[in-house]
């Protein structure tokens, strides 16, 4: 692993497989080439983590707009309408959703066209738990073999939000490609991704059994410890999150935005 410099601003891997530290550069004062820094080692690192950010609402909406069309959040999450920010959503265990999150899933997988992109801005922390997993899902897919990473390509899954009522399930390509990139990832999470369409319900059983346990081996993660104030941004197409739930019944808040709603492409 190395760290990567850019002028005062340094890039830094966490682990072999993903994430990487941000430091030199703060997101109330982005640059051009800042953005497109931030971009590339994106696409290197899949999740990045800005230190000690501390910024205000407004600041964390326009970080977010530099990546994207603004996703507002589904009518089941609070967020920050009262204050002006109605794109922010508040997951929290005040509200209970904080609990939610407790499982790997990407965000909104579950939509037609899920956000590219979730950036995270801490709040309030438990005095001890509340990390973060993050896991590479381009990894996921190198890890299978030849005869069953072949047999996914064509095939589809069903996203869907439970227990909510009247919300559209989503089908989307087992196997995606990154649009800027051409690299190929697997497209499942244990949350969201309810069956594989198009085959039996054993076969759908058994193939996702395999498929959610390859994706979050733990040499394809990297873990978080938050401060208050960090700043999280992830590709939510080709990495899978876990906000672990191991604090009891200590306060834990963090603000999110999500961009750029797109359909995942699919690999082939």
């Amino acid at each position: 692993m190395t760290t990567l410099e850019h002028s005062t601003v340094t890039v830094t891997p966490l682990a072999g497989a993903i994430g990487a530290e941000v430091r030199g550069l703060h997101v109330a004062a982005l640059s051009g080439a800042d953005v497109d820094l931030v971009r590339a080692a994106l696409h290197r690192h899949g999740v990045l983590f800005f230190p000690g950010q501390g910024v205000d609402p407004a600041t964390h909406r326009a970080f977010a707009q530099h990546f994207g069309d603004i996703v507002y959040p589904h009518e089941h999450l609070a967020h920050l309408g009262d204050e002006g920010y109605r794109e922010i959503s508040v997951i929290s265990t005040d509200n209970g959703s904080a609990y939610q999150a407790n499982r790997w899933h990407c965000d909104v997988a579950w939509r037609a066209e899920p956000s590219r992109f979730s950036i995270l801005h801490m709040q309030v922390l438990p005095e001890v738990g509340g990390d973060t997993l993050w896991s590479n899902q381009y990894a996921a897919l190198d890890a299978l073999s030849p005869p069953i990473r072949e047999a996914l390509y064509g095939l589809t899954a069903t996203h869907r939000i439970a227990p909510l009522p009247n919300v559209a399930e989503a089908r989307h390509p087992l196997v995606i490609r990154h649009p800027a990139t051409g690299r190929e990832a697997l497209f499942v999470n244990d949350l969201f991704t309810s069956a594989i369409d198009d085959v039996t319900e054993d076969e759908s059983r058994a193939l996702l059994g395999l498929l959610k346990s390859v994706s979050i081996r733990p040499e394809f993660t990297v873990r978080r410890r938050w401060s208050v104030g960090d700043i999280a941004i992830w590709d939510n197409h080709f990495v899978q999150h876990n906000a672990i739930y191991d604090y009891g019944d200590e306060p834990r808040r963090i603000h999110r935005i999500e961009v750029a709603p797109e359909a995942p492409v699919p690999a082939r």
